[in-house]
C-alpha cells in the first residue's frame, strides 16, 4: 500500500460535471482516516483548488498549475515558479496571430485573466465559483504570472502556436497540453511531477511512496516519477501512447479512480 495518492483533476478525478462526486468525497476522507494522505495535481488556480478542497475538510497537500505552485495543508506556499516576466506579452502577442480559433487566459497570483467570455469555459469551475476577470491583456501585471494557456477547438489548431512558441522561446519556458485543445506555458522544468518530488521530500518521503492518476500530457512527469502511475480509460490517446507500459483503468464518468481505490486501499 503506497501511503501517498496524487490524482489530477478534470478528466481524472472529477466526473463529468467536473465536481468531486459523492462516492470520490467518501473514499478520499475514508483514506485519509487511515492515515493515507491525499494530493490534488492539477492544472488549475490554487484559489479555485482551494474551494475544492474545502468540501473534503482534510489535511492535504496541493499541487496547481502544472507545478508552478504547490501549497501545505496550511494554505501556506511551499512551491513557487513565475514566467519571466520579459516573456508574458511576446506570449500574448503570438496567441492573438490566432485569434480566429485560440482562446487566451493568463493565471497570476490572485487573478484569472481573459479578454473574451467563454462560458463554457467557466462550466469547469461551477463547483467552486471560481471565474475570470475581463480585461485588455496588454495591461495586466506581467509580475507574478503562473501560465499563460491557449484553449481551441481541436488540437490541430494549437500545433503552429505550440511551433512558433518553441522556435520564440526554446527550453526558457515549459509547454504542456493538459487536454488536447489546451497548451499551457509555463516556467522551465515546471511540472507536477518535479513539484511532487520538492513536497514528498517535505513529507520526508520519496514519490515513489506514490500512487498517482491522471489522463493529460501534462500528467506524464508525474505518472513516471511515482511508484504506480495509472491511466485513465478516457484519457487522451497521445497520454497512453506516451506510458504504453502504464496500466489503464475505467473513466471519470464512472468514479474509476474511487472504484480503484476503493478496491485497493479502503478497509
Amino acid at each position: 500500500m503506497y501511503p501517498v495518492v496524487v490524482s489530477d483533476l478534470d478528466g481524472t478525478l472529477l466526473n463529468d460535471q467536473h465536481e468531486l462526486a459523492p462516492r470520490t468525497k467518501e473514499v478520499i476522507r475514508r483514506l485519509s482516516s487511515q492515515g493515507i494522505r491525499f494530493v490534488f495535481a492539477t492544472g488549475r488556480h490554487y484559489i479555485d483548488v482551494e474551494e475544492m478542497r474545502a468540501q473534503l475538510d482534510i489535511d492535504m497537500y496541493t499541487i496547481t498549475s502544472n507545478g508552478a505552485r504547490a501549497h501545505n495543508p496550511q494554505g501556506e506556499m511551499i512551491v513557487s515558479h513565475d514566467l519571466n516576466p520579459e516573456f508574458i506579452q511576446p506570449l500574448i502577442a503570438l496567441g492573438r496571430k490566432y485569434s480566429e480559433t485560440v482562446f487566451l487566459s493568463v493565471y497570476s497570483e490572485d487573478k484569472w485573466y481573459v479578454e473574451q467570455h467563454h462560458e463554457d469555459l467557466l462550466k469547469f469551475h461551477k463547483d467552486t465559483g471560481f471565474s475570470y476577470t475581463m480585461q485588455d491583456l496588454d495591461t495586466i501585471p506581467v509580475e507574478k504570472i503562473i501560465k499563460v494557456f491557449f484553449i481551441a477547438k481541436e488540437h490541430d489548431e494549437l500545433f503552429e502556436l505550440e511551433q512558433d512558441i518553441h522556435e520564440a522561446f526554446g527550453d526558457s519556458v515549459n509547454m504542456a497540453f493538459s487536454l488536447d485543445t489546451c497548451l499551457e506555458i509555463m516556467a522551465p522544468a515546471v511540472s507536477k511531477g518535479a513539484a511532487l518530488e520538492e513536497v514528498m521530500k517535505l513529507k520526508g518521503l520519496k514519490p515513489k511512496d506514490a500512487v498517482a492518476f491522471g489522463d493529460g500530457m501534462n500528467d506524464v512527469e508525474m505518472l513516471q516519477v511515482v511508484g504506480k502511475g495509472l491511466v485513465m480509460g478516457n484519457a487522451t490517446e497521445r497520454l497512453k501512447a506516451k506510458l504504453p507500459d502504464h496500466e489503464v483503468i475505467g473513466e471519470c464518468s464512472d468514479d474509476a479512480v474511487a472504484q480503484y481505490l476503493e478496491s485497493q486501499y479502503v478497509n
